[in-house]
């Protein structure tokens, strides 16, 4: 079974969130999708800058979703 990423990037200020980014990599394992997960978290929250995060507190929620292979 693969694995899709899947993120929300969410602003706890306005109580709103974008809607769902779907990663194009698809993940061999559960473990692989969740630390990509983590790692493109980290790296959104740096590409928007502390100051931004910090204000809008910037919350990003993802999932990893099973997918069948072909």
């Amino acid at each position: 079974m693969k694995y899709l990423l899947i993120l929300k990037i969410c602003s706890v200020v306005a109580a709103e969130c974008t809607g769902e980014i779907h990663n194009t990599l698809t993940f061999n394992s559960w473990i692989e999708c969740a630390n990509a997960g983590y790692l493109r978290a980290i790296q959104i929250n740096n590409e928007m800058g502390s100051e931004f995060v910090n204000n809008n507190r910037v919350i990003i929620n993802f999932k990893c979703e099973p997918i069948e292979e072909i």
